[in-house]
């Protein structure tokens, strides 16, 4: 059972690094059926994919790919981010970054105690 004040509601968005962004909007669209859609951040290594039910996969592009361990994250939705913020304070995680995207989606940063980071936010303005 969750802390009192978080309460996760679906996985948002994956994480993949990949070497060849036209490569993998081929297999992840073409193939697999997600739609592109518009980034909502200023960096153009980042692809931003959807499927019809909002899950949404960001593929990052860079030369590290396949992944190293500090380039994975999961997202998970949460029903009240101030609520969620708090208890994430009150359990002395340290939320490393936090912030807007351009589609209004709030969301955090911490990390796991392996050191895995882990990203809560509101729902993106892609959800179904």
């Amino acid at each position: 059972m969750a802390v009192d004040g978080l309460k996760l509601n679906s996985v948002n968005h994956v994480v993949t690094m990949v070497s060849d962004t036209k490569r993998s909007m081929e297999f992840y669209c073409d193939f697999l059926g997600f739609e592109h859609i518009p980034s909502q951040v200023d960096n153009p290594n980042i692809t931003w994919l959807v499927l019809p039910n909002g899950v949404m996969l960001h593929l990052i592009e860079t030369e590290e790919a396949p992944a190293k361990p500090d380039n994975i994250h999961h997202a998970f939705e949460v029903a009240n981010f101030d609520s969620a913020a708090t208890a994430v304070e009150g359990h002395g995680i340290v939320i490393e970054r936090s912030g807007v995207r351009h589609d209004g989606q709030r969301f955090m940063f911490f990390r796991d105690p392996d050191g895995n980071r882990v990203e809560l936010c509101t729902p993106s303005g892609f959800g179904s």
